[in-house]
């Protein structure tokens, strides 16, 4: 069985990958494009992050069974041609839940305790006494997705004295979430919320999901975070509303061109908060996490229906 790998995995973590499936040839590279074309016809495992996948590549891999990502994200596939090719993908969602989550409570307090305004105070040596200040206790907080990251976030906002309100497409059993709706209810549900969450996958339903409708609907004093991926919220529509004040602010980490060019409008924004696609990135706990699923779905080949994340290509997550 050949393996390969785009995963740039660290010396250590090779070792170990080695280790685990040693009666099989791993190879790394940098991209399929590496790979010459007999050699792209014998891949039976590809782990990768999902990027530089170009369908005519691809589709030469004749032998390619499974792919692992090791990401959650799998929008950058050819999700199309990868299923009509039978081919099974499982990811590494969960593995950075926690970050976001409390990258999500942390941007959230900043900005109600206004802590970036007294470090500004403070690196000009003003004692500020004029700052407004309040709390998230009593607020509520509507999640779109209740995955291994929306779950996470509704624990610590419960945990704050947060109301909050869930959305996914199917309900879900959960303490710490106090109401649930379908996706078709956003519209109707986000007038009512002080803080808007999106940690859903990207998808053609997602897809520009927050729009002006949407963010119209929204009270004035409402915030929007996005930590799911950039193109569910329409920038242009963002930006409209932040400049006219309709909503109170945003919090993004995830763009729909990343990175974020210089010229881009939203860097102007005096209510936005602007993080570069971090949220879950570079906690010494990533890559450990994704080997433990990525070796745990390696020792249970081929028997796919054992293995841990499976992806539904059709439905893109």
């Amino acid at each position: 069985m050949y393996i390969v790998s785009t995963l740039d995995l660290p010396e250590e973590y090779r070792e170990m990958l080695s280790r685990e499936c040693s009666q099989y040839q791993v190879e790394h590279i940098d991209k399929l494009a590496d790979l010459a074309a007999e050699k792209l016809k014998q891949v039976e495992i590809l782990l990768t992050y999902g990027n530089n996948m170009p369908e005519e590549l691809v589709s030469k891999m004749k032998s390619l069974r499974w792919i692992h990502s090791g990401q959650a994200g799998i929008d950058a596939m050819p999700k199309e041609l990868l299923a009509d090719m039978g081919v099974r993908v499982t990811n590494s969602r969960g593995i950075n839940s926690v970050t976001i989550a409390e990258y999500v409570m942390c941007m959230i307090l900043n900005l109600e305790r206004n802590t970036y305004r007294f470090y500004e105070a403070y690196k000009r040596r003003e004692w500020d006494m004029e700052t407004h200040l309040d709390e998230v206790a009593g607020k509520s907080i509507t999640i779109l997705g209740l995955g291994k990251v929306g779950m996470e976030i509704a624990k610590r906002a419960k945990c704050f004295d947060m109301k909050v309100i869930g959305v996914n497409l199917v309900k879900v059993d959960s303490p710490f979430v106090d109401e649930q709706h379908f996706p078709a209810e956003i519209p109707e549900i986000v007038s009512d919320t002080d803080y808007l969450v999106v940690c859903m996958p990207l998808t053609k339903e997602t897809h520009y999901m927050i729009n002006r409708d949407v963010i119209r609907r929204m009270k004035e004093t409402a915030v929007l975070v996005n930590v799911g991926r950039g193109p569910i919220v329409k920038t242009e529509d963002l930006v409209e509303a932040l400049n006219e004040n309709k909503i109170r602010a945003a919090i993004l980490d995830v763009f729909e061109e990343e990175p974020l060019e210089p010229d881009s409008p939203l860097w102007n924004m005096e209510n936005l908060m602007i993080t570069p696609h971090i949220a879950g990135d570079r906690q010494k706990s990533y890559m450990p996490r994704m080997m433990k699923i990525l070796c745990g779905n390696l020792n249970r080949y081929p028997d796919f229906e054992k293995m841990e994340n499976p992806v539904n290509l059709r439905m893109g997550f």
